[in-house]
């Protein structure tokens, strides 16, 4: 539950209260995914129920919630879609993503993906699947772990060593599987051969009998700001390596449509 009163102590001068709330109640429904009421969002955040009404009748009314039928209980509103496709449609890694993952599933004929580092997660913008290369819409917005994914190496192989040690802080390493890294130190010796290669691979880190290669995208001045990756179930190891060698060139080129040349 947010700590309201702490929040307000520490909140930059320029922030309007009613508008963090707001915003707020919003990344809740992002972070659960699920329908919630107003007892439920007013307790998480540590408000009043009055209040948390209010704002959230407000976010009804413009479209960004909407009240489950027959419930006391809401979701997200059409308008928080269309909101979200805005940003899909004017940013360049999204369009350029998207046909880059149709090569990707074409040359490959694996699931392809493509992420971002956002705070402590890898969240996930666009997913193409072999089958009539099919959107899948909902695996957009989910967000995993770095410490036991490809996507997650990728992302955070060229960052300065404090600022990976600084994401993981809080890193539980849950060990999913025999593979699966379990601390500060042996990620970083991971991220030493991610460099080294030029891709990064999962070998079964998470799920058993999962495989997934991962190449790093970069923006014109040669930042790593997005990773593309393919994932399958009973690959080889050798294979998935062949294939962390094509996800390479294929991330390149990605990155040379988006201005980078080095």
């Amino acid at each position: 539950m947010t700590d309201s009163s702490s929040k307000t102590k520490d909140a930059p001068y320029f922030m309007i209260q009613s508008v963090d709330r707001a915003l707020t109640i919003l990344q809740s429904f992002i972070e659960e995914r699920r329908p919630m009421g107003v007892t439920e969002i007013a307790k998480r955040l540590g408000l009043h129920k009055s209040v948390v009404h209010r704002l959230m009748l407000t976010l009804q009314l413009h479209g960004y919630l909407e009240q489950v039928r027959d419930t006391e209980k809401y979701m997200i509103g059409p308008k928080a879609f269309e909101l979200g496709s805005v940003y899909t449609g004017a940013t360049s890694l999204i369009d350029e993503g998207k046909q880059m993952l149709m090569q990707v599933v074409e040359e490959i004929g694996m699931t392809a993906h493509l992420a971002i580092l956002d705070g402590q997660t890898v969240l996930y913008l666009v997913n193409v699947e072999p089958d009539h290369f099919k959107y899948l819409f909902g695996a957009v917005g989910q967000r995993k772990q770095i410490y036991n994914t490809a996507l997650g190496k990728s992302l955070t192989a060229w960052l300065p060593a404090e600022k990976t040690i600084t994401l993981l802080a809080d890193c539980s390493f849950e060990k999913k599987t025999s593979t699966t890294i379990t601390s500060v130190d042996e990620y970083l010796q991971e991220l030493a051969r991610v460099r080294e290669n030029g891709y990064a691979l999962d070998n079964e880190e998470s799920v058993v009998g999962m495989r997934c290669a991962s190449a790093p995208v970069r923006d014109r001045m040669g930042e790593v700001i997005a990773a593309i990756s393919v994932s399958g179930y009973n690959i080889t190891y050798e294979r998935i390596t062949e294939v962390g060698l094509k996800m390479k060139g294929l991330a390149a080129q990605l990155s040379r449509r988006l201005g980078y040349y080095g």
